[in-house]
């Protein structure tokens, strides 16, 4: 028995539409993805702390790519921003759920620190040199016996005098 025409092309139209549905929910997530790594969702995500354990803001990047944590709160961010709230108002509301800490901003004067310790080294060197240019050196003295009164260095200094002549 032989199936019609039209049973065949159902078939092939089904597989098409699959296929083109497929192509385009792959398009909508990898639209998903670049959007949630936008530098609108990172300048928010750089006040968060992330709790996966490295110690970094939301915008850390495991080994393995994104991190199992930081990626969710991004499109939690996104969908937040999409929705016309205030940067301020998300990460108010991320810290007062409890999911995230807050970061704080760093100093404006961290910048000052490395100067800083430059200018403490070089008047440590100023001083410790100043110190010994002002102190009187004397030549440093051997304690202990005098050695040109022991016979046994005596004997050693007689062979030592008798190898050099012959050298010359």
């Amino acid at each position: 028995m032989r199936m019609p025409e039209r049973a065949r092309r159902v078939p092939a139209r089904f597989i098409k539409r699959s296929l083109l549905v497929f192509a385009l929910a792959i398009a909508a997530i990898a639209q998903t993805s670049s959007q949630i790594e936008s530098d609108e969702v990172k300048r928010v995500g750089i006040h968060l702390k992330c709790t996966c354990g490295c110690g970094e803001n939301l915008n850390c990047n495991m080994s393995s790519g994104q991190c199992h944590i930081c990626k969710p709160a991004r499109a939690k961010i996104f969908k937040m921003q999409q929705e016309g709230m205030s940067d301020d108002t998300i990460v108010a509301s991320f810290v007062k759920s409890g999911e995230f800490t807050l970061l704080s901003d760093p100093s404006s004067f961290f910048w000052v620190v490395p100067y800083f310790s430059l200018l403490l080294g070089g008047i440590v060197v100023w001083a410790v040199l100043k110190h010994l240019r002002s102190s009187k050196m004397t030549p440093a003295t051997a304690a202990g016996p005098a050695i040109d009164n022991d016979p046994d260095f005596a004997r050693y200094r007689e062979a030592i005098e008798k190898d050099t002549e012959k050298l010359d």
